[in-house]
């Protein structure tokens, strides 16, 4: 050793303060070169995370399908093994209010004349109506322009009146609460 070095390790000898120093600041400086070294590896491996989640994806949706049928959430429309009839649905009456009289078409596709007077026959052909097609709690009206406002009225009190046979047979105070008003065909006035 040379004679500087040699009152350099003596100068440490006497001083032990200074020597865990100087020990501290060499792992120091190790810990920061080995973290600088360290972050380079810190990526994460984007390409296994994508493999990972497309097998958890696949169990997912497998798993989900079978839970869904064993549910019968699924609602399927298959269709029959033999040929079932084919069921239209019922047409909704329909009454023309016109000049010359009413018209009154209860979904069968006769269509009978009626004069504006007649409440009794009105309220037949709507209790059969109603009988023909319980379900249904609709009616049309259909009004020619010329009709004034107040023989509108009187009809729409006569559709809403219960015949006492329509009571009998268990019906409600209204054959049909819906009522649709519209304007007549222009063919219609004949």
């Amino acid at each position: 050793m040379t004679g500087l070095a040699a009152i350099a390790d003596i100068g440490r000898a006497a001083d032990p303060q200074a020597d865990d120093e100087a020990r501290r600041g060499g792992r120091r400086a190790r810990r920061v070169r080995r973290q600088l070294r360290l972050r380079r590896d810190d990526e994460l491996n984007i390409v296994s995370m994508i493999d990972v989640f497309a097998v958890l994806m696949f169990f997912l949706l497998v798993t989900s399908s079978i839970s869904a049928a064993r549910l019968k959430a699924l609602a399927l429309d298959l269709p029959a093994t033999t040929l079932a009839r084919e069921v239209r649905p019922l047409a909704r009456p329909s009454l023309q209010l016109l000049a010359d009289g009413l018209r009154v078409d209860i979904g069968d596709g006769r269509v009978q004349r009626l004069r504006p007077d007649d409440g009794v026959r009105l309220s037949a052909l709507l209790l059969a109506a109603k009988q023909r097609a319980p379900a249904q709690d609709g009616l049309d009206l259909r009004v020619a322009p010329d009709i004034a406002y107040d023989r509108v009225v009187a009809v729409i009190d006569a559709l809403r009146a219960v015949s006492p046979q329509a009571r009998a047979a268990g019906y409600p105070d209204e054959l049909f609460p819906k009522l649709a008003i519209g304007e007549a065909a222009a063919g219609a006035r004949r």
